[in-house]
């Protein structure tokens, strides 16, 4: 059974995260060819960059195509574009461990279908998210985890920061149990492993997590 404490920090990063979302300039930008992936805070490693290039490559050379299928799913223009946007933010928080373009666009639009299966079901529970996580619920979850930040920018910059440091599978563990808001059964089945394989990368990760946040500089 899930502890309250974990509970807790999960919905706190589940909110952060959404935060960022709503941000295009914490994880997207757009430049001329389109939406990019940019590394924030302080510059990337090598290991980053090669991940955004395959990303942007992947990206690229599916757009067209990926655009044209939401459009006709969604039926709006707009909605399609928000989506759009919204899975390039989810692989980039994940950030899968892929070693060509072609396994990465695999992804993009395994991603890109499960939010326009989910658009319905899910529109009611993601406006109220995105409405609630604010600065003000941000501070309350944060409280109730026994961190205790003054800021919200710098807790949302420690919480990226965190998650940066984290093994690649158990950040993307989280991220598909904290952001998106899978059950521990559809987190195994997106990554392809056990429920139990699941739980042990999102309990690791929230760990992680919360010893970075507690012993931050």
């Amino acid at each position: 059974m899930t502890s309250e404490p974990e509970i807790v920090l999960t919905a706190l990063v589940g909110a952060l995260l959404a935060d960022c979302s709503a941000d295009p300039l914490l994880l997207l930008i757009r430049v001329t060819r389109g939406p990019a992936v940019q590394r924030i805070g302080g510059g990337s490693g090598r290991e980053d960059e090669h991940f955004d290039e395959l990303l942007l490559e992947a990206f690229v050379s599916t757009e067209e195509l990926l655009r044209g299928w939401v459009d006709r799913k969604v039926g709006n223009r707009l909605d399609a574009e928000d989506l759009i946007q919204t899975a390039l933010m989810r692989v980039y928080a994940a950030k899968p461990e892929v070693t060509s373009a072609e396994q990465l666009r695999a992804y993009l639009w395994t991603v890109t279908k499960n939010l326009v299966r989910d658009a319905w079901r899910r529109a009611a529970t993601d406006r109220e998210r995105l409405e609630s996580a604010g600065a003000e619920r941000v501070v309350r979850l944060a409280d109730r985890a026994g961190l205790h930040f003054d800021d919200v920018v710098v807790l949302r910059q420690a919480l990226i920061a965190a998650l940066d440091t984290l093994p690649p599978r158990e950040r993307e563990a989280v991220v598909l149990r904290a952001y998106e808001g899978n059950t521990y059964a559809e987190t195994a089945r997106i990554m392809g492993v056990s429920t139990g394989t699941a739980k042990s990368y999102v309990h690791n990760a929230l760990r992680r997590v919360r010893e970075r946040l507690e012993h931050r500089p």
